[in-house]
């Protein structure tokens, strides 16, 4: 009898050490899945885990909006990213766009300075993407959509607009417009987008660049140039020449380009900053090699505008090849 009291007893304990096991898994999973962040010292902005139980996407928004108005449990000096004076009127999401729209106040305009709204945005947009179904955030205050210190609307905003390493004092941050090179809708032609960004000067802009690039575009109607599970190994520049060191996702994730498109969205992008003349490109510190076995990479590459042409120029090939295409098949049909 005392054996199968013994035997019941372990049966028991292993059924709460099980189940205490599961939930510590449970809780350390989900923090290290969730960062909700704060402002300290009103110049930089701190992460901590965040843990919650909830799946759905909607409860998921409403419980990251309300951390997001409340100061950490955790530190008196972690102080909450929406202020007293900042209320949301209303959220709208849309889960086909995976885009969530975040409707202000009037108190979202009385930020004491740019840079605080600058950091409570970062804030708001890297915590909320974290949410599975929410990759773009729009912020409207009073109805109307946020506008910028130039008076250009902010428009969509992705986690990646706002570069990770946060953290460093207020003279760190700083905000530029990037030129990039993305794809046209055909993948043999590149287009320009012009893109606001904000980041920290520890970042490089040739490093800024590229992280640009792989983020994708932003302009309707323009497609990526590079796979979205590229990696940069290094990024410097010498004497005007720019070293890019890639990883080999950059050349097994092929994207629905010819073949020297990709290359010279990195080149053509990269030289519009004024330090750099030249681009090296390498796959795991190794240059001998071909992209798509077609482009050797063991050479300095230079700007090539032949590649580049206009938004507008490609819309009206666009239609010019639709009426062409009517007229071919009105043709055949009348020749029926």
């Amino acid at each position: 009898m005392r054996n199968r009291i013994g035997i019941l007893l372990c049966f028991l304990i292993c059924l709460v050490c099980t189940g205490c096991g599961g939930e510590s898994e449970k809780t350390a999973s989900s923090q290290q899945g969730y960062r909700m962040y704060y402002i300290r010292s009103q110049s930089k902005l701190v992460s901590e885990n965040f843990s919650t139980e909830l799946t759905v996407t909607e409860d998921l928004i409403a419980e990251f909006l309300g951390a997001l108005s409340q100061d950490s449990p955790n530190s008196v000096d972690n102080k909450r990213v929406l202020a007293e004076n900042i209320q949301i009127i209303k959220t709208n999401y849309d889960a086909e766009k995976r885009q969530l729209a975040l409707y202000f106040d009037s108190g979202y305009m009385e930020w004491k300075n740019q840079i605080a709204e600058i950091l409570s945005r970062a804030a708001i947009v890297r915590t909320l993407a974290q949410i599975d179904g929410v990759d773009y955030l729009i912020f409207y205050v009073n109805d109307q959509p946020l506008m910028d210190s130039s008076g250009k609307i902010v428009g969509t905003m992705r986690a990646s607009d706002f570069i990770e390493d946060l953290g460093g004092d207020v003279n760190d941050y700083e905000k530029t417009t990037l030129t990039l090179y993305f794809s046209n809708s055909k993948g043999d032609k590149l287009i320009e987008e012009q893109r606001e960004v904000v980041y920290t000067t520890s970042t490089s802009m040739s490093r800024l660049v590229i992280e640009q690039l792989v983020a994708g575009p932003k302009t309707e109607g323009l497609s990526p140039v590079l796979p979205s599970d590229t990696k940069i190994l290094n990024i410097s520049t010498q004497e005007g020449v720019c070293y890019v060191n890639l990883d080999s996702g950059f050349m097994t994730s092929a994207v629905a380009t010819i073949e020297v498109l990709p290359i010279y969205a990195i080149v053509n992008s990269l030289s519009e900053l004024t330090s750099i003349s030249k681009v090296q490109i390498a796959i795991n510190g190794e240059t001998n090699r071909k992209y798509r076995e077609v482009v050797a990479l063991d050479v300095l590459f230079e700007r090539n505008l032949d590649l580049v042409t206009t938004l507008e120029e490609e819309q009206e090939s666009i239609a010019a090849e639709g009426e062409q295409r009517e007229e071919t098949e009105g043709m055949k049909s009348k020749g029926q």
